[in-house]
């Protein structure tokens, strides 16, 4: 699983990555941070995935997975993201260490990973963030921001967890920050959005976020709509 790499940025700090996940929050993030900054690839692994294709109307369609890093000049931070979660362990440390030794080399000393946390009773119009940290000074630092600390005993599964376990073993700092979700089958953009507020603290940026706040009100247009007919009322009637 090697990438191939156009450059190595320089004077960069901190690495943002996340793969799809529960409610593709992760997913969701990592695609606005990269399209509303107009990030660049420098670096892609085309991967083994997936070992089947589709079939649409009777023509084949098929597309190899991909793991992609993004820059661009005057950021101090590099990103990464793909299409798919590795399907084997071994796959999924060796996806794992190549990320941080390009990321190394461009001088990341920081790495902030994407998650989702699920919860029955989620605070799904107002979903609040979460984060696991590698130090306690990250941890202070992530509170201040408006995050809170995961207080149960748990596992963050797949990518967006493991990399930051293998950050820790290189001496890295960083964390990962986790949106709150009910149901983990569906979209959750507003979990992402709430992900990227902090993240965007993080980083000193600022996003513009009227694409995720569009499909947000889809959402709860749509369900609004799910509760009106489970009432036995059909909208627009009074």
């Amino acid at each position: 699983m090697k990438f191939r790499v156009s450059r190595i940025p320089t004077r960069v700090s901190k690495l943002v990555a996340g793969l799809p996940d529960m409610g593709n929050v992760a997913g969701i993030a990592m695609e606005h941070l990269i399209y509303d900054l107009h990030l660049e690839a420098f670096a892609t692994c085309v991967d083994t995935w997936p070992p089947f294709v589709m079939h649409n109307r009777g023509r084949i369609e098929f597309e190899r997975g991909r793991y992609t890093l993004y820059f661009r000049d005057g950021l101090n931070f590099i990103t990464m993201t793909g299409t798919h979660q590795p399907s084997e362990p071994s796959l999924l440390y060796e996806l794992c260490e190549n990320v941080l030794d390009i990321s190394q080399q461009a001088g990341v000393e920081e790495v902030y990973t994407i998650g989702a946390a699920h919860y029955e009773d989620a605070l799904t119009e107002s979903p609040r963030v979460f984060h696991a940290a590698l130090s306690d000074l990250m941890d202070e630092k992530l509170r201040s921001l408006g995050s809170a600390p995961l207080e149960s005993e748990g596992y963050i599964t797949g990518f967006n967890g493991l990399l930051l376990g293998i950050a820790r073993e290189r001496g890295l700092t960083g964390a990962c920050l986790l949106g709150e979700i009910g149901d983990p089958h569906v979209r959750q953009p507003a979990a992402a959005k709430a992900v990227l507020e902090v993240l965007s603290k993080i980083l000193g940026i600022t996003l513009d976020y009227r694409r995720l706040d569009e499909e947000i009100e889809q959402i709860k247009a749509a369900r609004a709509l799910e509760r009106l007919y489970k009432r036995g009322r059909a909208p627009g009637v009074m």
